[in-house]
């Protein structure tokens, strides 16, 4: 996982210029040594789809993080569609507090990672509200348990 927020944060095209050259170079070892880097970040899906198209690599993909996104204000369902299965390494899936009570719209996110037949892996980058992890953790699994299958 490569992170590209807060501190790192991407915010301007130069910046995002000067981490593709970077990752450029990083790229071919990566396929050599077959493993993914996976960019976390607050960037649009416009500019995600942009790092893809300049790297140019099968071993470069978007760690993509509904939460970072939805909060950054973007139309996470329609940004997950349009970066697509094979660009798209993994799912952070979190909130502000449980899942399910926050401003992430689950259920049509999920719809959308069906949409486009995602098959990897997706993890909980939560809270724990009420101070019990192992509790809170199975209230947010239960939660996304029953949208999977609704």
């Amino acid at each position: 996982m490569l992170v590209f927020f807060g501190k790192c944060q991407v915010l301007q095209r130069p910046e995002l210029d000067r981490a593709i050259a970077l990752l450029k170079e990083l790229a071919p070892e990566a396929e050599r040594a077959g493993v993914v880097l996976g960019f976390e970040n607050t960037s649009s899906g416009a500019d995600n789809r942009y790092a893809l198209d300049q790297v140019k690599s099968k071993a470069f993909k978007v760690w993509y993080d509904v939460g970072n996104s939805t909060f950054n204000g973007y139309d996470v369902p329609a940004e997950i569609r349009a970066l697509g299965r094979d660009r798209i390494c993994m799912f952070h899936i979190k909130d502000k507090g449980y899942l399910g009570e926050g401003q992430v719209k689950l259920p049509e996110i999920l719809q959308a990672i069906a949409d486009i037949d995602f098959q990897g892996f997706a993890n909980l980058e939560t809270t724990s509200p009420s101070g019990d992890v192992e509790a809170d953790t199975r209230r947010n699994l239960d939660y996304l348990r029953r949208l999977m299958n609704a």
